[in-house]
């Protein structure tokens, strides 16, 4: 019981660090995944696919093992011969090792001189090029902007928890699906992880409902560049244009990813005048603002500057606490209200690394047959939120603390209990935790306390704080707790 336990786990952890797809693709069709003891045993349908495996995932496995059992596994790779190689295996086989393939096949079909093939090129080309780049139905919608990972929540407004940190976009967003937005081209931008390209489907989704007649069309900005390129290598451009431009409403996402491709920015410059000069919108997404994005060119960022750009910033607490609330709910996770509330305080980047976080707890919990409690929780996250850090010393923490608090580091170790310092001191004390390695009992010795329990104490006293939406007065003026940490480990960071 204890190795299928084992086995499902690692499989949910894999699943999760290569791609859903990936995982489906190999080990539900051409491989099975065994666990016995500390043994991993891969039986593969052909000796391609056990070489495949061997060679790509064998460093996969191995870590997804360490996370689970912290001890380092024996991992067989075996072939359980089938009668004949399955036509998946066939396809994976062209579709992975493609040259020798292609090189066989073009010998047997290719034409005798160079004249033949040219028009067999051009009306493969002008085919690819009459697939639209996006439509306004579901289907051709997913065949153009597929999501390659995992969807635990469905791209639309209902479903994008909203707080302070993107209240504003999301607000823009709204106005631009029901039509009334004044401002185009709308800009969303914020660093990866917090929502962005969530909400830019969900616009284009209930765009489209509210006004199913009109051509709703998402890109990222890569695709826009592959159409393009296609179009005038295929002389589809008249096509690829009159699709674009023909759009009601146009949203490309990534837009930095644009930089240095100069024939492509002035493709988007002239599509971008003829949408706005015709009242249509457009919306674009980046992971950078207007003043990091100077390098698009001086007439793209004078266009983006005329219209509306929003900021969305790394998710607050009570935004992090709605984001893990609604993941577990969709992903049907059992999580305690208090283990959903350490979570959020310990995980304090975005979406992403909170879906990670609640697939490692799912299969902590699936491994031992323990509920996903605050206890259990508390063990398996100080951990990880500390292996996306640098490397902090208890040094770095009090310099940082003490320059914000405006307090001496000789007061942070005294035995004062003034509000002035105990509040900085236990804060300390928490980032301690959680940046550090050290043990409780140094971080309390370094910080003035003989014992562990202090710190422990300060930690679930800062904890409250953080739930309860508490100020803090810091040497400048008084935030919200929430607000104060973000600061202080953003001093960490660049320390």
């Amino acid at each position: 019981m204890e190795d299928s336990r084992r086995a499902a786990a690692l499989a949910t952890i894999l699943a999760h660090r290569i791609g859903p797809q990936r995982f489906d693709l190999w080990f539900n069709l051409q491989a099975q995944l065994g666990v016995s003891g500390s043994e991993l045993t891969i039986q593969a349908s052909s000796p391609f696919v056990r070489d495949w495996l061997r060679t790509n995932l064998d460093a996969d496995l191995r870590a997804c093992w360490e996370s689970i059992a912290g001890t380092s596994a024996t991992v067989s790779f075996q072939v359980i011969p089938l009668a004949a190689t399955s036509p998946a295996t066939r396809q994976l086989e062209l579709a992975i090792s493609p040259n020798d393939a292609e090189s066989h096949s073009l010998e047997q079909a290719a034409p005798q001189n160079a004249s033949e093939r040219a028009p067999e090129r051009r009306r493969r080309n002008a085919a690819k090029i009459e697939e639209p780049p996006a439509a306004t139905n579901g289907a051709q919608r997913t065949k153009l902007s597929p999501d390659k990972c995992e969807k635990p929540v469905t791209p639309n407004l209902a479903s994008f928890v909203v707080g302070p940190s993107n209240e504003y976009a999301f607000r823009s967003a709204e106005l631009t699906a029901r039509g009334r937005q004044q401002a185009s081209p709308l800009l969303l931008w914020g660093p990866t992880g917090v929502g962005k390209t969530h909400l830019l489907r969900a616009v284009q989704q209930a765009y489209s409902r509210y006004r199913p007649r009109a051509v709703a069309i998402y890109l990222t900005a890569e695709q826009f560049t592959t159409h393009f390129v296609d179009a005038i290598r295929g002389a589809g451009l008249p096509s690829f244009r009159q699709k674009c431009r023909g759009a009601n409403l146009l949203i490309l996402d990534d837009l930095q990813f644009l930089v240095g491709k100069q024939r492509t920015l002035e493709e988007l410059l002239y599509t971008l005048d003829s949408l706005t000069h015709e009242g249509r919108q457009v919306v674009f997404g980046s992971d950078r603002g207007l003043g990091e994005l100077r390098l698009l060119g001086p007439e793209l960022v004078s266009r983006l500057a005329g219209g509306l750009a929003c900021e969305i910033a790394p998710p607050e607490f009570a935004t992090r606490l709605g984001i893990v609330r609604q993941l577990a709910e969709v992903a049907g996770i059992a999580l305690a209200e208090d283990a959903a509330t350490l979570v959020a305080t310990q995980i304090t980047a975005g979406a992403r690394e909170l879906r990670g976080a609640l697939h490692r707890l799912q299969a902590l919990s699936t491994t031992t047959g323990q509920p996903i409690s605050r206890d259990l929780a508390d063990r398996t996250l100080a951990d990880l939120a500390r292996h996306n850090t640098r490397n902090v010393r208890l040094a770095d923490i009090q310099k940082v603390v003490c320059d914000a608090f405006g307090v001496e580091p000789v007061q942070l170790r005294s035995e004062r209990k003034a509000r002035a310092v105990a509040e900085p001191r236990m804060l300390a004390m928490w980032l301690a935790r959680k940046f550090t390695r050290a043990p409780l009992s140094e971080i309390g010795e370094f910080f003035g306390r003989g014992s562990h329990s202090t710190v422990i104490a300060a930690h679930r006293r800062v904890e409250k704080l953080i739930a309860s939406e508490a100020h803090i007065s810091l040497a400048d003026h008084s935030c919200p707790m929430e607000e104060a940490i973000r600061r202080l480990e953003t001093a960490l960071r660049t320390a």
